[in-house]
């Protein structure tokens, strides 16, 4: 099994976005809601000579005092680093089918490695040396890292030891290897390892060296997990990712706008240039997703599930109107992204076996979209009974509003 490790990927989508930062020590900061004091400020990603002191997790004054100089602090455009990771996936997967991006890892700190099941590759390649060429020549734009091990843990490991663009492979005793190394290497979080440090416990060595039982009882199954990790031991399976088809679109403001005159007429265009792609010929999109850059603000995104697949822009364009009808964006947006995924080849409406009922959805669908353009209760009505025994004509019906 192989490991692409790209260290500090979020920095590295970064720096390719904005290549002044090459020479600033650069932070990328977020919410970390697993801290105690939930919504406090943590480290997600930082340039490389912060150095190896940096954890993942770790508040940010705690960063900020082991960096002691003048660090710029960004805030992560997780859209952006979640649509490159993709790219570098499907990279991946051009050259062997079974890859698995690391998701096990919470929230954002999967990005940038994945695991590659490289058995019987080398029919195709040759042996492992040109296995690890290949998968570099799939991550070439990136400072990657790769590894060969037994099992995922020590492919990751191998691959967080190895120099750039070279592989490194783990073979014979595991525990040699893994008792030297820091325990910041352990997927578990960062107030669990300043823990592991508290009880003098540095290296993957010390921990190996006391029983499994003690790890559990002061740790629970994560004291398990750490036990068998630095034990070499790792018996998660390799488990291919699910390809899923999508069409994307992009579009770039003028200015930074607010404006739903702007913005709507926008999504009207993406839309039309989304079902021109060959890819939607005849086919029909579940779910469009929408992204946009926000002018000093965070990234913003909102995803609409179509209720029946949608097949044509105008179908497209209800939902995702009726959505934005009452919603605020957060700030002015420079830029939009429309993305339909969940493409089908077939459209499905459950229709009610009596006719009178079928009528009544076809009418209420049609007033639903005519209130969308119009923006108000559209001038719909019908004649309803009131008193039809009244000896008064214009007390027998009434004209009200149409609620079908």
């Amino acid at each position: 099994m192989a490991c692409v490790h790209i260290p500090n990927f979020m920095w590295q989508v970064e720096l390719i976005r904005r290549p002044e930062l090459v020479d600033r020590p650069t932070i990328i900061v977020g919410e970390n809601n697993t801290n105690a004091s939930k919504g406090a400020q943590s480290v997600l990603d930082w340039s490389p000579e912060l150095g190896p002191k940096m954890i993942r997790g770790m508040p940010l004054s705690e960063a900020l005092a082991i960096a002691r100089k003048d660090v710029l602090l960004l805030e992560p455009d997780m859209p952006l680093y979640g649509r490159t990771f993709g790219e570098v996936l499907v990279g991946l997967e051009a050259r062997c089918p079974d890859v698995e991006p690391d998701t096990e890892r919470a929230g954002s700190y999967g990005f940038g490695r994945a695991y590659i099941g490289i058995w019987g590759l080398d029919r195709l390649y040759g042996d492992d040396a040109h296995v690890v060429r290949a998968l570099s020549n799939a991550v070439s734009q990136f400072d990657a890292r790769i590894g060969v091990g037994e099992n995922k843990w020590l492919a990751y490991v191998a691959a967080s030891a190895s120099s750039s663009g070279r592989g490194l492979k783990i073979t014979g005793e595991p525990g040699r290897f893994l008792m030297k190394l820091p325990v910041e290497l352990l997927p578990v979080d960062f107030k669990l390892t300043t823990r592991l440090h508290g009880f003098g416990l540095h290296t993957m060595g010390d921990i190996a060296a006391l029983p499994p039982g003690a790890m559990q009882a002061q740790f629970g199954n994560d004291g398990t997990l750490m036990s068998d990790l630095s034990n070499g031991i790792d018996h998660r399976p390799l488990v291919a990712r699910r390809t899923e088809e999508a069409v994307s679109e992009y579009l770039e403001f003028p200015d930074a706008t607010v404006s739903m005159a702007a913005i709507l007429p926008a999504i009207e265009s993406l839309l039309s240039r989304a079902y021109a792609h060959p890819q939607l010929a005849r086919r029909y999109a579940r779910e469009a997703k929408l992204e946009a850059t926000v002018l000093r603000r965070p990234p913003w995104t909102m995803r609409v599930a179509f209720k029946e697949p949608a097949g044509s822009r105008t179908k497209a364009l209800f939902s995702i109107k009726a959505k934005l009808h009452d919603l605020a964006l957060p700030g002015p947006i420079e830029d939009i992204r429309l993305t339909l995924s969940g493409l089908t080849g077939e459209a499905g409406r459950q229709e009610s076996l009596w006719m009178e009922v079928r009528r009544d959805q076809k009418l209420q669908e049609a007033v639903n979209q005519l209130e969308v353009r119009l923006g108000t209760t559209p001038p719909v009505y019908q004649v309803r009974e009131v008193e039809p025994w009244s000896r008064i004509p214009e007390r027998r019906h009434a004209l009200v509003q149409l609620s079908p």
